[in-house]
């Protein structure tokens, strides 16, 4: 095993990013409201856009402050740099010092309105000893009427104070956002079985559906945009499907707390077989002892976004045909391996299989 291995928050060439700072990256870039500021002598409107990394790694050239105790750095690329800082050649010959100074000279109006705000205060540091290197980078992009934008990548240790900053107002829904339709699965049971025993499937078998569920005559259904999407319980009769409660947000499982009488779930922390780490290990044969779960749903049904922000108990919707025409797909962990149709046996409800991946499953 090679001796220098690392984890990923370690990895030098990896960036890494906390949760909240990212959430708060995705709402300064896309919801927070214009910034105008003053720099230079023009009015400018600043917003946040996704980091260059060539300007980012132009440390070098950067524009090292503290705000309070707080450390930061401002990197712009060449033409932006010139342009703030009013000279037309090459801005990184002139001394450190003098660079430092035109432009703390240009950023005082920003530097004014930030202590205008917050008690710490804005002090620029033209030749820091050391400095952080792993300051979350924020991209900037000022623009005004006439001009040409400038570009500047951000770098600050307490990001999390931009969130103070106002909000744009919402934007408005595209229509055809709202008309967009989204796929939904109307789940009608599931069955465990083995891996060996799916294996002997085939086209004309009838599977028996163990774990479904009727309420006066109908059957009762999940509906689900996906298997972390929208979820919500419903009947189907014929092609009608009604919804019984509002809508959740769960992992996709169906009916995960509704076992009808002989198929109980295991109960909820009790020990597994968990096998001697000296044991031999498994053949490939045993394999097939394995259970799977088989999950049995109707598809080829779309709902427009607009659609799905009203559904409440009593919101119906119709299947292309009646639920006992309609191609059943036979599902398992998210892949279809079978269709079939709907039949009842005696008082039992089933799917006689049309097409079933059964070597290959």
């Amino acid at each position: 095993m090679p001796s220098n291995v690392a984890t990923l928050d370690t990895a030098p060439d990896l960036p890494h990013v906390e949760a909240d700072t990212a959430r708060l990256m995705n709402w300064l870039t896309c919801r927070a409201a214009p910034v105008p500021l003053r720099l230079a002598g023009h009015d400018w409107r600043a917003r946040f856009v996704p980091p260059d990394g060539a300007i980012a790694a132009r440390t070098a050239q950067g524009y090292a402050f503290t705000l309070g105790t707080r450390h930061g750095r401002i990197c712009l690329d060449v033409a932006s740099e010139r342009t703030l800082l009013g000279v037309p050649g090459a801005a990184e010959a002139l001394p450190v010092l003098l660079r430092h100074a035109i432009m703390a000279d240009a950023c005082a109006d920003v530097a004014a309105a930030v202590g205008a705000v917050q008690p710490d205060a804005l002090t620029w540091h033209p030749a820091p000893a050391a400095w952080p290197s792993n300051l979350a980078a924020l991209g900037v992009e000022l623009t005004r009427p006439g001009a040409a934008p400038l570009r500047a990548v951000l770098q600050f240790e307490a990001p999390e104070r931009l969130a103070a900053l106002p909000a744009a107002p919402p934007a408005r829904t595209a229509p055809w956002l709202a008309a967009l339709p989204a796929p939904l699965a109307v789940r009608i049971g599931t069955t465990t079985i083995t891996v060996g025993e799916m294996r002997e499937i085939e086209p004309g078998d009838i599977v028996s559906i163990e774990r479904w569920q009727s309420q006066a005559g109908a059957l009762v259904v999940r509906c689900a945009t996906g298997q972390r999407g929208m979820t919500w319980t419903a009947v189907a009769e014929g092609r009608r499907v009604t919804a019984l409660d509002d809508i959740t947000f769960l992992h996709g499982a169906h009916m995960a707390d509704t076992h009808p009488e002989g198929h109980r779930a295991a109960e909820p922390g009790a020990p597994a077989d968990i096998p001697h780490p000296d044991a031999a290990q498994a053949t490939l044969s045993h394999l097939d002892g394995l259970e799977v779960e088989l999950r049995f749903e109707v598809g080829d049904v779309a709902v427009p976004l607009a659609e799905l922000r009203a559904v409440k108990p009593g919101y119906v919707f119709e299947l292309p045909q009646p639920l006992k025409q309609s191609e059943v797909r036979i599902v398992v962990n998210g892949n279809r391996i079978g269709t079939g149709t709907l039949i009842a046996v005696g008082n039992r409800l089933g799917v006689r299989v049309a097409t079933f991946a059964a070597g290959d499953a």
